[in-house]
């Protein structure tokens, strides 16, 4: 003979551990999703920087400074760029600061020695 209580419905604390328990999974899944999308975003902006970089020395070596470079300038060397995704934050004949974002991050490209790093120029 089955007792009371046994059957399909659930308690209210049944329930409470369930909605502690998925809280909980919440907790913990909802940060680490976000570690993974900042890291694919960070890799995402360092390699659209390292594209650049190279339309940048191409842009050099065909006229000898990086005077006069800009983010059309970049495209004419490498049309796989979308000149929209970066500014110039400074440019001489010997260097130039490079920025983009990606996901709300910024990230810079200080040339000729390639130094990239979070931020903006």
């Amino acid at each position: 003979m089955a007792s009371e209580g046994q059957g399909g419905a659930i308690t209210s604390v049944e329930a409470f551990v369930l909605v502690v328990m998925t809280a909980i999974l919440v907790a913990i899944a909802v940060p680490s999703y976000a570690a993974i999308r900042d890291r694919g975003n960070d890799s995402n902006a360092r390699a659209q920087l390292r594209q650049a970089g190279d339309a940048a020395e191409m842009y050099r070596a065909d006229r000898g400074s990086y005077a006069g470079l800009s983010p059309a300038s970049l495209v004419l060397h490498d049309s796989e760029l979308d000149a929209s995704d970066y500014r110039l934050g400074s440019v001489s004949a010997r260097t130039y600061c490079l920025e983009t974002a990606v996901g709300g991050r910024k990230w810079h490209l200080v040339a000729p020695a390639g130094d990239l790093r979070r931020g903006g120029c």
